[in-house]
């Protein structure tokens, strides 16, 4: 296959609630506690192809991939 013909596509995001506990620490053996709200808060994600050295259709939505997204 041509280099011209690939396409590699990918998709990323990060939840609002990702920074609430980078990390944390506790003795071996021993499960790891932490207080965690509850509330669902909104995913930010976005999307883009990459063509034969260029950056292809970058976009950013609200939510998670899935069909209806990425056939837009």
């Amino acid at each position: 296959m041509e280099p011209e013909g690939l396409v590699y596509l990918d998709e990323a995001g990060m939840n609002s609630q990702d920074s609430d506990y980078p990390y944390g620490y506790c003795e071996e053996g021993q499960r790891f506690h932490t207080l965690k709200s509850g509330k669902r808060q909104g995913r930010v994600s976005y999307m883009a192809a990459w063509c034969y050295q260029q950056l292809l259709a970058p976009d950013r939505f609200e939510g998670c991939c899935n069909r209806t997204v990425f056939e837009l």
